[in-house]
């Protein structure tokens, strides 16, 4: 229960002050203090000295007329310095006016007549302690509703001072995000300009070089020595060209765009070659190389230079990690894949249907580290080895998994390490080698040509001298008129001086590209009512979607660079055969 406080009763008749602290007393019980007091001056003492000793005063009773201090003065000043306390008036000779200050400046709770009812007194008091109690209540409700409002202000405050500095670390970071994305950016341009590099100013001549032989072969006849020089050349430069690339190509396999182009590879022939060239590593450490096979040829769906280049680097690796005068043991045999036993992951990655599947084993008696074993195959992971990348297995991984095959590897103390390459087993035989055109020669593209009974003019636009070269020998004399432009101005002024029929473009040339070249060729010939020359784009770029973005700029057909002959025959035999098409 809330401390209903003292009850202090004035007047200056002791008989009435004895009677009011007897009724209460007996009808409120001693819990109740009673205070008395017999005039106002000793009132407002007793009420500093309660204030003093931190009591509260909850009832005044007060006499109207008492010497020195009227009861309405003495009530008006108590409300002054003690507004909650309740104020009753007791007397038999009041005023009105008296009356009507003490309500309006005291809040007189009620005003009683002397002689007072015991019965009055006491419910009145009582019902005094009720709205005192209450008021308190509410006034103590009050303050926590303060004090809570004021802790909620704080914890406001406090909030938004939170998502304000939120607000800022969002900018801050933003900001951050935003320079990383532009550094990105700046990368991914980076990669671009890398790659255009790669494929224009290292193919390119790469290319040259791989077609040299094959010209001077057709120009005369070589001794064996030569042949032997020609073909070291040819093989160089073409495992050169297929490493270029494969390393372009890598992004885009992580990426999930690369474009897998299967054909049929002899994997038995590629490991005998891959093991030839690593003879001499291995006989340096005393480690011999032995292939073994079920049948021979071995023909798997794969791509050549992605074999070629997995074979590369897991034999490198075995014979590196083989103990001194030890085998390395390349073993090749067919088996029916289970499709049964086969994980979702694996599933997703070998979509072919073909359950027949060749299987190629290398190993040796080394083991793997235990702390490598886990991550093997993934990207940097590395033994610590001179000059190691962690890059051999993981691309070796990636390049199997692209190809529709699986790569595992088998490791412990005792027997050491295998690895496990499996990739699809061929259906078909591969196509036997095309025939060497001689300069007389005629190709299916020259022979379409001459049955329209005209020589078609073609313009080559391309900044490479050797490519052009090559080009000019792939060409056939008697079925075409071969001319050549080093940039895409140049070619404009020539279509200008005389309308070629079929026009080879590279893209990526000095001073003006293949794809302005194209807009101001199509514009003229348009203006000058010529029939459109039919216009070949001529790049490196050789996935769908830059073949597909060329066609739609407005080019009418894509070859890739480099091409080999029968690729360039195989474009001016569609290239004619649309151009008889607007003859007729």
């Amino acid at each position: 229960m809330i401390d209903s406080g003292i009850i202090l009763c004035v007047d200056d008749d002791t008989t009435v002050l004895i009677a009011l602290r007897t009724l209460l007393t007996h009808a409120m019980g001693h819990d109740l203090a009673i205070e008395i007091a017999e005039s106002g001056a000793e009132a407002l003492e007793l009420l500093t000295d309660l204030e003093q000793q931190g009591q509260h005063l909850s009832i005044v009773i007060s006499d109207f007329i008492m010497p020195g201090m009227r009861g309405d003065e003495l009530l008006i000043q108590l409300h002054h310095r003690s507004p909650k306390t309740i104020t009753i008036m007791l007397t038999g000779q009041s005023d009105f006016d008296g009356v009507k200050k003490v309500i309006n400046q005291a809040n007189l709770y009620r005003f009683l007549e002397k002689p007072f009812n015991h019965d009055d007194i006491i419910l009145t008091v009582k019902s005094a302690i009720l709205a005192y109690e209450h008021e308190r209540t509410l006034c103590e409700q009050n303050q926590q509703l303060r004090e809570l409002n004021n802790e909620l202000g704080l914890m406001l405050s406090k909030v938004q001072e939170s998502e304000r500095l939120l607000e800022q670390r969002v900018i801050q970071r933003t900001h951050e995000l935003d320079e990383k994305n532009q550094a990105l950016q700046q990368a991914l341009q980076s990669l671009e300009d890398v790659e255009r590099i790669a494929r224009h100013d290292l193919k390119t001549p790469l290319v040259s070089i791989a077609a040299a032989p094959s010209l001077l072969r057709a120009a005369r006849q070589l001794s064996a020595h030569e042949e032997d020089i020609l073909n070291m050349i040819e093989s160089a430069s073409n495992r050169a060209l297929s490493m270029v690339n494969l390393s372009l190509d890598l992004f885009r396999m992580e990426s999930g765009s690369y474009a897998f182009r299967p054909a049929v590879v002899d994997l038995l022939s590629l490991a005998n070659s891959v093991a030839m060239g690593l003879r001499a590593q291995a006989m340096s450490k005393l480690v011999t190389i032995q292939v073994t096979h079920d049948s021979a040829p071995i023909y798997v769906e794969a791509d050549d230079s992605l074999c070629y280049s997995i074979l590369g680097n897991l034999i490198k690796n075995a014979i590196e990690a083989a103990p001194e005068q030890s085998t390395v043991q390349i073993s090749l045999h067919n088996f029916v894949r289970d499709t049964s036993l086969s994980s979702s992951l694996d599933s997703a990655l070998n979509s072919s249907p073909n359950n027949e599947h060749v299987q190629l084993r290398i190993h040796n008696q080394g083991a793997v580290p235990l702390a490598l074993r886990e991550k093997f195959f993934a990207k940097y992971a590395t033994s610590g080895k001179s000059g190691g990348t962690g890059l051999g297995t993981y691309s070796s991984h990636l390049l199997a998994s692209v190809q529709g095959g699986t790569l595992t590897m088998q490791t412990s103390d005792d027997e050491g390490t295998t690895l496990c390459l499996s990739l699809p087993r061929s259906q078909m035989l591969p196509m036997p080698e095309p025939k060497q055109h001689g300069v007389s020669g005629l190709c299916v593209a020259a022979q379409t040509a001459l049955s329209v009974g005209t020589q078609h003019y073609i313009l080559l636009v391309d900044d490479d001298d050797f490519n052009q070269m090559v080009m000019g020998e792939y060409i056939p004399e008697a079925a075409f008129v071969f001319d050549t432009a080093i940039n895409g101005r140049v070619a404009l002024e020539k279509v200008m001086a005389r309308r070629p029929d079929i026009i080879i473009m590279d893209l990526d040339m000095p001073i003006m590209g293949g794809m302005e070249a194209l807009t101001h060729i199509r514009q003229y010939q348009d203006q000058t009512a010529q029939v459109a020359s039919y216009i070949i784009a001529y790049s490196g770029n050789d996935d769908a979607q830059s073949f597909a973005s060329y066609l739609q700029a407005g080019f009418d057909a894509c070859l890739s660079k480099p091409s080999s002959r029968e690729e360039v025959e195989t474009m001016l035999r569609l290239a004619c055969k649309a151009l008889s098409n607007e003859i007729k």
